[in-house]
């Protein structure tokens, strides 16, 4: 009995298998209104800098980052500011919301340009405006987690999700990984780790 009680204990263990990792990925619609929210992200939600009636494209920077643990956020879509307003989370807290009619263009906004890095200040810059951030539960800024106060001499590029039917890592790493590789290994010269691993 004793032995039964401590397999349970283990809890349950799916196989480790992403059934769907080799499955084409198939493009959502745009839909005709999209709300977008201030607070993505742990730490202090973005101000919105659009107001009602304003045009916004793809990448247009709508709202700023509200403190040092924060981040910027884009538009997703092309289309016109129908209203910014209140918008109550999951956790039951308030936070503000830009909603946006979208016109079906998915027109870029021309301020949308690659940024100029030079060296590391350059690059948490550009890191800090475009918003980044981590794609685990907490989204916390990559700009911050790029600042540590004790020395780093690896980065890992951790491609690896947290839930066996999660693919969305999987997939960029299968379609992607190419283009992304020479990426960190100018992130890691930048922000001077000697070793890049890689974990999916």
């Amino acid at each position: 009995m004793l032995n039964k009680l401590k397999r349970a204990a283990l809890g349950a263990h799916t196989p480790h298998d992403k059934a769907t990792a080799a499955s084409k990925p198939i493009p959502m619609p745009l839909p005709a209104q999209v709300r977008i929210l201030m607070s993505q992200h742990i730490g202090a939600p973005a101000k919105a800098l659009v107001k009602k009636g304003d045009e916004v494209f793809v990448g247009t920077k709508i709202g700023e980052a509200g403190g040092f643990v924060s981040a910027n956020i884009h538009s997703s879509v092309s289309g016109t500011v129908s209203a910014v307003e209140p918008y109550r989370l999951s956790n039951g807290r308030m936070c503000d919301s830009v909603v946006i009619k979208t016109d079906g263009k998915q027109t870029v906004d021309p301020a949308v340009q690659a940024p100029e890095v030079t060296d590391k200040a350059s690059f948490l810059a550009a890191v800090r405006e475009c918003g980044l951030v981590g794609l685990g539960g907490a989204g916390f800024p990559t700009d911050v987690k790029l600042q540590p106060k004790d020395p780093v001499d690896t980065l890992l590029i951790n491609a690896s999700e947290c839930e066996v039917w999660l693919t969305s890592d999987t997939q960029e790493m299968l379609n992607c990984g190419r283009r992304h590789r020479p990426r960190h290994r100018g992130c890691a010269e930048v922000c001077r780790h000697p070793e890049v691993r890689h974990r999916h």
